[in-house]
């Protein structure tokens, strides 16, 4: 399998945790490959490394990553039914307010995995559409990821 580039390393002293996986497949056939393991990791209180974390249930529910708000704030990831009905509503009005045939750039980035995307919602209205890294830097929320620890401090 070919290391995409898109996958974060976080190297320790004697193992690599590697993040930002499109699919639990794609974790699972890693961590096989390089003779690692499958974990389950966080990235709280805004710290940039992940820790071993499983408040995200990720392995039990074959999940590449969730993030944790604040109770008033509702995810919408991108497998949500709820996240297409919302994602057509808020690119109509998008285009209205851009009087734009096609408006999709901005929640169709070409260098965002399909699985990557979030609508955050308040109080029944749209409050931001973004991705896992920006929950982290921009709503100080938690992010939990599946990660492959493979032994070493280096990956291909």
């Amino acid at each position: 399998m070919d290391t995409p580039k898109k996958l974060h390393k976080y190297a320790y002293d004697n193992y690599t945790i590697v993040t930002n996986f499109d699919t639990f497949d794609q974790a699972q056939s890693f961590a096989k490959e390089h003779h690692g393991e499958l974990i389950e990791v966080g990235f709280t209180d805004g710290s940039d490394s992940p820790m071993p974390n499983t408040d995200g249930h990720l392995i039990a529910d074959k999940r590449t990553f969730r993030v944790g708000l604040a109770p008033e704030y509702q995810v919408l990831y991108s497998d949500d039914p709820k996240f297409q009905e919302m994602a057509e509503i808020i690119l109509e009005a998008q285009k209205e307010k851009e009087n734009d045939v096609a408006p999709e750039d901005w929640i169709g980035d070409q260098n965002i995995a399909p699985g990557d995307r979030i609508i955050v919602v308040r109080d029944g209205e749209v409050n931001t559409v973004t991705t896992r890294e920006r929950i982290k830097y921009l709503m100080q929320g938690n992010v939990y990821e599946l990660a492959a620890k493979i032994p070493g401090s280096e990956t291909e």
